[in-house]
């Protein structure tokens, strides 16, 4: 009790000197816990988070599932070039979550962390069993609640029943956190944390430059190439993006779709076939994870993004950053980014003719194509901005431990 009492003691410190603007006397220590099973939008949110945390008053931490078949690798790699180091927590097929759970307790104690933030299934349930084993705020982060496959239905609910035993649940956008509310949780304690994105990070590309990089990746001066940067996962919709690309081929055949991501192989090869099977195999290639996105964005005249299930996609918000004209299934919460005729176009659901409709409609107004992209540079700039963002998580640590917030 004595040490509880001097931890508060300190942490009152810390919350009057935020609010002064000074340094802390005791950081608050924060470990976000991730299971990745490869690299996309929540591995993406993850990193530009972590980057961005005030290090005068935050002190980070970053552990992943490991030894699962390799899964988190693409993780890895990205949190390094990223300059992140990463705690392995032991995991594998059989799901291990006593020996997990103890792994994360000791790594609470050694570290003295205050907070854990959990994301994802696993690790929101992980994250409320480590409280069996030590003292520790959890907050977890729910990204979706989508139409997936059994597997993944049967892991919803898992999670459902874990963010009961959490400290603070907080929603990836305001449309899952309406989800969220109506499964059950009370409205006043379920927050939204957005994304945000750190578009001061792209890099300005010159017309020579742009023309320079389309040439050495193989894209001659007339050709029209769009991007698609999502996992290779079923709710993605790459069968249906392949089907509305191939009208719009025909239409005009000096278009080209690059799809970058990482996923499930044999689906992968599913969607190869089908290219095959529509005669696409010079138009549409499948170019891999690319870690560093921008040199793709800035070749690329349109980003295509179709889904059945979403939050709000970070690859949409480079596609903005990048000043791309994007067009996008209208699914889960793009609408909060995505205005449609405003920062993009939103075609509904399973609609294939419409989206190659829309994709059409931007070729042949090549203003509003521009225009769309213009401003939806101008919002991930402004109203959604990572700093924006980052401080919102920061507050919700300071509310977990009964700090005062910071003002923002």
């Amino acid at each position: 009790m004595a040490v509880m009492g001097a931890q508060k003691r300190a942490f009152s410190s810390a919350a009057i000197s935020a609010s002064r603007g000074v340094a802390p006397a005791r950081k608050i220590r924060v470990l976000h816990l991730i299971h990745s099973v490869t690299h996309g939008g929540i591995e993406s949110e993850l990193i530009n988070w972590a980057l961005n945390f005030d290090q005068d008053q935050f002190e980070v931490h970053v552990a992943c599932f490991a030894f699962d078949r390799n899964r988190e690798e693409a993780f890895l790699r990205a949190a390094k070039l990223a300059g992140i180091p990463v705690l392995l927590v032991p995991w594998s097929k059989y799901k291990p979550f006593v020996r997990a759970a103890r792994a994360v307790a000791k790594i609470v104690r050694e570290l003295g962390i205050d907070v854990i933030h959990t994301h994802g299934y696993y690790g929101d349930a992980l994250g409320a069993f480590t409280k069996l084993f030590v003292r520790v705020k959890v907050v977890s982060t729910v990204f979706v609640w989508g139409k997936y496959e059994f597997h993944r239905q049967l892991m919803q609910i898992m999670d459902w029943i874990a963010l009961h035993f959490v400290d603070k649940v907080t929603a990836h956008c305001d449309h899952t956190r309406d989800w969220t509310v109506r499964l059950g949780f009370s409205a006043r304690k379920v927050s939204t944390l957005i994304a945000g994105f750190p578009a001061g990070n792209r890099p300005e590309i010159t017309a020579a430059q742009r023309l320079e990089m389309r040439r050495a990746a193989g894209v001659k001066d007339d050709e029209i190439l769009m991007v698609n940067v999502a996992r290779i996962h079923p709710e993605k919709a790459h069968d249906q993006l392949i089907r509305s690309f191939k009208l719009v081929h025909d239409r005009y055949p000096n278009t080209k779709l690059w799809i970058s991501g990482t996923g499930w192989d044999w689906l992968e090869n599913q969607y190869k076939e089908l290219r095959t099977q529509l005669g696409l195999e010079a138009a549409v290639e499948f170019v891999g994870f690319r870690q560093n996105l921008w040199p793709m964005l800035g070749s690329a005249d349109m980003m295509v993004h179709s889904s059945h299930v979403e939050g709000v996609a970070i690859a949409i918000l480079y596609g903005m950053a990048a000043s791309l004209p994007i067009v996008a299934s209208d699914v889960g919460s793009l609408y909060e980014v995505l205005h449609q005729g405003e920062t993009g176009l939103r075609v509904p659901e399973n609609d294939i003719q419409g989206f190659a409709n829309a994709i059409v409609s931007l070729i042949e107004r090549p203003e509003l194509a521009g225009e769309l992209g213009a401003r939806a540079r101008r919002f991930v700039e402004t109203d959604y901005s990572i700093e924006t963002a980052v401080r919102r998580v920061e507050n919700t640590y300071r509310e977990v431990l009964g700090l005062e917030a910071a003002a923002t």
